[in-house]
């Protein structure tokens, strides 16, 4: 679809061309799921120092997942995108993604940190997939002329998801976590934690 233009103007081309709309709505979607991953993690350190009675070293290992994650997939997957289509792309990396997210519910239900580690870094591999998927897809809908037009439009909904990462995390699911429950499994299945005082914990 091109923009109107006054006579003896030449027309310009769209930001997005009417034939690639729902595609360009369904991609950018993505920029805010991302936004919303990267932004829901660091809360959740905290979190899991307060239920596993760990130190900050090894809550930190959440992060050294979750971002190892795109370390160790993001060539893999670009080298892999060349051979497949960009469609392709995306549907391995959103598989990977929900595989990533599936596998807390079994962590949780068996109280291992490692299990929630390999989930986080699982996770990543599909994020890793998306966005090296997602921005030369977003170039390709339409002009070359309108591409960084294109990319910056949906590259605005990432931020969007990182906000909305951060409110869920603080008003929906750290204060629904039952901290003491899951202590107490922890001190059953850990009796020497008995030992430690929360103040010892804490300063590790």
């Amino acid at each position: 679809m091109q923009e109107s233009t006054k006579p003896g103007q030449a027309p310009q081309d769209s930001v997005v061309p009417k034939q690639f709309v729902a595609p360009f709505i369904l991609v950018t979607s993505l920029f805010a799921l991302w936004g919303f991953a990267n932004d829901i993690t660091n809360p959740l350190v905290r979190a899991f120092k307060e239920i596993f009675l760990i130190s900050n070293a090894q809550s930190s290992l959440v992060q050294w997942a979750f971002y190892g994650g795109y370390a160790t997939m993001a060539i893999p997957a670009a080298l892999l995108i060349r051979k497949v289509s960009y469609k392709s792309g995306i549907i391995i990396g959103l598989l990977l993604y929900a595989l990533g997210a599936a596998m807390t519910i079994p962590a949780s239900l068996m109280m291992e940190f490692n299990v929630f580690l390999v989930g986080f870094y699982i996770l990543t591999f599909g994020l890793a997939f998306l966005e090296t998927t997602a921005n030369p897809y977003i170039l390709s809908m339409g002009p070359r002329s309108t591409a960084t037009q294109r990319l910056n439009l949906a590259q605005a909904f990432n931020p969007i998801g990182s906000l909305t990462g951060m409110v869920v995390a603080s008003m929906f699911i750290l204060p629904g976590l039952e901290v003491s429950k899951f202590r107490d499994v922890e001190m059953d299945n850990h009796p020497e934690y008995q030992t430690m005082l929360p103040s010892e914990v804490d300063g590790l």
